[in-house]
């Protein structure tokens, strides 16, 4: 065996075992609270009122699904496995080699549904909008709506030098009294050469800022 190859070989088995170490297991992380970029500008007030209504998980797990980028859940799979488990879940953890293993979960008492209501109430506050869950506080003729979140996952695609992390976030905004859903759908792709929690946690963050940026802009002309 050359240099080179013992060296690729050395590399390869670091990243395998780097991955492996915690992925049989089910992680729990907490996300950032959204926050406005530095670079923003401060928002024209609208005088207007939205009512965040409902905002619901309308993701498909599958069992064993052909592409890391399908939501799915080890242990007990994700047939089998609980609703509150299925609201919680955003990534899958792989080996060095691309098999599914362990699961990424937020903490304990958060879903997904509450984290996007948490990143929309910031867009539409950046994009001048009073936002509130309530209908007894949206006052008259408040603006109605209600997200339906097709996809927000998290996975990993193993390669020889490095792992590449891909997130997507995608949901349908349904504008009571407007024929058509605002559609936001983000994706981004980050490399590194070992996954960890704090890995996770940092991608899937600049996935949702990527969101809300792409959400201020689609909610300047919201009436």
């Amino acid at each position: 065996m050359s240099n080179l190859q013992a060296l690729k070989s050395g590399i390869l088995a670091a990243i395998c075992i780097a991955l492996v170490g915690c992925a049989t297991s089910r992680s729990e992380i907490k996300l950032s609270e959204p926050a406005v970029p530095a670079t923003a500008k401060p928002a024209v007030s609208k005088n207007k009122t939205v009512l965040l209504r409902n905002v619901t998980d309308e993701r498909v797990f599958e069992e064993a699904p052909s592409s890391p980028s399908t939501p799915s859940l080890g242990f007990e799979g994700s047939a089998k496995s609980t609703d509150e488990i299925k609201a919680r879940a955003i990534g899958r953890k792989r080996n060095g080699f691309g098999k599914a293993l362990g699961d990424v979960l937020l903490e304990n008492g958060m879903t997904v549904t509450q984290v996007m209501r948490k990143n929309l109430t910031s867009s539409l506050q950046q994009a001048g909008f009073k936002v509130t869950e309530n209908a007894a506080d949206a006052g008259n003729s408040p603006i109605v709506m209600d997200a339906h979140v097709k996809k927000f996952w998290a996975w990993f695609t193993p390669g020889f030098w490095a792992v590449s992390v891909g997130t997507q976030v995608s949901t349908d905004l349904v504008v009571e009294n407007k024929r058509l859903p605002i559609v936001i759908n983000v994706e981004t792709t980050e490399n590194h050469m070992a996954v960890t929690e704090g890995t996770w946690i940092e991608d899937i963050d600049k996935a949702l800022v990527k969101y809300r940026i792409e959400a201020v802009g689609r909610f300047e002309d919201l009436n």
